[in-house]
């Protein structure tokens, strides 16, 4: 395994302790603001993306992959409704969760496809 697809299989690893940890952020946000869920689809799916642009990019496919994989977050913040503080941070969380949950899809169907 070269170098570069450590990385990706290194954060895959910490997956599922992000999950839970932005998992507890949801509920204490939750139960100090008000949730816009077209925000949480947009950012979580930015997670998504991100994550899936930077794997390309340490698999060897062009670093175009890791200037968009950078760019993902910046639109999930430019696209968003955001009238406080909180929405941001509901946001950020939601980011984040998509990010660790692509993660957590990359390490288990990579050890699928090793059986």
């Amino acid at each position: 395994m070269t170098e570069s697809k450590k990385i990706g299989q290194q954060l895959a690893q910490k997956a599922p302790y992000a999950v839970v940890f932005t998992a507890v952020v949801f509920i204490v946000l939750f139960m100090s603001s008000e949730v816009v869920w077209l925000n949480q689809i947009f950012a979580s799916a930015s997670g998504i993306i991100s994550i899936v642009f930077l794997l390309l990019y340490w698999h060897g496919k062009g670093g175009m992959y890791f200037i968009l994989g950078l760019l993902a977050p910046m639109l999930a913040v430019m696209f968003s409704e955001l009238p406080d503080f909180l929405a941001l941070a509901w946001v950020i969380n939601g980011f984040f969760n998509g990010a660790a949950l692509a993660l957590m899809a990359y390490l288990y169907l990579g050890k699928d496809a090793q059986r």
